[in-house]
């Protein structure tokens, strides 16, 4: 390009110095000479932005197709800690629900020292692949906003209120156990699941178990629209 523009602008130099052309001759060979250069330099600038644009795009949809994976991925993390917590909610609600009066239905096998039974859930989803095009700086090369947007409050927002909530359940699990290693030699499982420790604990967890249980469905609802929008997303079916 460099010398096509230095090409032209010695025939500009040429036609100016040339005494065989009158003057308006002159000024017509330097307003073609300077059209050419224009439009050399120009078009110049758009192959070279559409074959940067089209680089983009590549790495965007190779990004989006592995994405999937990693999404397909934290589901099924997202559905079996989802599964985990309903258990414990179902088995706490029935602790705290408990008094002189009634018994443990141990016809499912649930007994009282089944029902304490406690399960740390950590959700770390597959966040290599997203975070090292976030640092590139080449999200913004997800041409479809409403995508982009999902993705980012799913990694951004989403899981962080999700491991907020994993983190006070897996807290307040700690702390019943506490409770069970530390309680007098003579008191019974039905004595703790009646004190007020224990019970003060159980509606803490409860509350959050719910909340948590609450976030993992918005989490897989999330996930799931995540996939669904990069199918419908042009380019992706021929990676």
């Amino acid at each position: 390009m460099q010398d096509e523009v230095a090409k032209h602008t010695k025939k500009i130099y040429q036609a100016m110095k040339s005494p065989q052309h009158s003057f308006w001759e002159k000024v017509k060979e330097v307003a073609i000479e300077i059209f050419i250069i224009v439009f050399a330099v120009t078009l110049s600038i758009w192959l070279h932005s559409w074959s940067d644009h089209r680089h983009e795009q590549k790495e965007a949809e190779e990004f989006l197709k592995g994405l999937k994976d990693d999404l397909a991925k934290d589901i099924r993390l997202l559905e079996a800690n989802r599964h985990t917590f309903i258990q414990l909610d179902s088995n706490f609600n029935l602790i705290a629900a408990l008094d002189d009066s009634k018994a443990i239905d141990t016809t499912s096998g649930r007994t009282l020292s089944y029902l304490f039974d406690f399960e740390e859930r950590i959700t770390h989803p597959n966040v290599g692949r997203y975070e090292g095009f976030k640092s590139s700086g080449k999200i913004g090369t997800i041409e479809n906003d409403s995508l982009k947007q999902l993705i980012l409050v799913y990694y951004q927002q989403t899981m962080t209120g999700l491991q907020d909530d994993e983190s006070v359940v897996n807290a307040f699990q700690t702390k019943m156990l506490d409770l069970m290693v530390d309680r007098d030699y003579n008191s019974t499982l039905r004595d703790l699941a009646k004190s007020f420790k224990m019970r003060a604990s159980l509606e803490i967890i409860n509350d959050n178990l719910k909340g948590a249980i609450n976030e993992y469905n918005i989490a897989i609802q999330q996930a799931k629209g995540i996939v669904a929008m990069i199918d419908r997303t042009p380019g992706i079916s021929r990676l």
